[in-house]
């Protein structure tokens, strides 16, 4: 999953200074992995053991001067926001945790809330969201009415934004009702899924 997540990332308009804003966020995993993006933070660093470190002939002496030139390359970047929010205490405790281990805790934001009430700094930031599509949890017709609702809050709350909805159900995707200007194609686990952009103009009336 956070192979994943950095890909969809890598794969939008985002620089890594600009505010990146992920409702929904569930576990986290976006914010985090948006974090070590932006930090230049190599994946893994934040791990101790690795299966190679017991093998014969383990040289644990160059392990560290290896790992150091690693850390010695991450960079702070002063002023970034990156918001994370769910409308599960649950899931946003979770997320916290998953950032503290990965030391990224302090760079983001958690918030509980509705969705459509996620806080969306001023700029030319992205929002970045991955709902459920139906193939595990959630009634369709719910899920109609949030890909709607999704699409609501693109054009009521993020102006000036890039917006990418992550989704495995195109047919939900049509409930957003916004034209997607990019159609990225990925796989998660044998779901063929798709990265939408969506560029909101401020005044736009695109329809999908």
């Amino acid at each position: 999953l956070e192979a994943l997540a950095a890909a969809t990332i890598l794969a939008t308009e985002w620089d890594g200074s600009a505010p990146f804003v992920n409702p929904m966020g569930g576990s986290g995993t976006l914010a985090i992995e948006a974090a070590l993006i932006a930090t230049n933070a190599r994946p893994g660093l934040f791990r101790m053991n690795y299966g190679f470190m017991h093998l014969q002939g383990y040289d644990e002496a160059y392990y560290l001067e290896e790992r150091g030139k690693l850390e010695e390359q991450i960079v702070e970047v002063p002023g970034l926001r990156i918001l994370a929010t769910d409308h599960s205490e649950m899931a946003i405790s979770n997320a916290r945790k998953n950032a503290r281990a990965a030391g990224v805790e302090d760079m983001i934001e958690f918030a509980v809330c509705d969705f459509a009430a996620t806080e969306i700094p001023e700029g030319n930031g992205v929002m970045m969201v991955n709902p459920e599509y139906g193939e595990r949890l959630g009634d369709l017709t719910a899920l109609e009415a949030t890909y709607a609702r999704i699409g609501d809050f693109m054009k009521g709350r993020c102006e000036g934004y890039h917006g990418y909805v992550f989704t495995g159900n195109m047919e939900l995707a049509k409930k957003i009702g916004l034209k997607a200007k990019r159609r990225i194609e990925f796989y998660n686990a044998t779901i063929d899924c798709r990265l939408l952009e969506y560029e909101l103009y401020k005044g736009s009336k695109s329809t999908m």
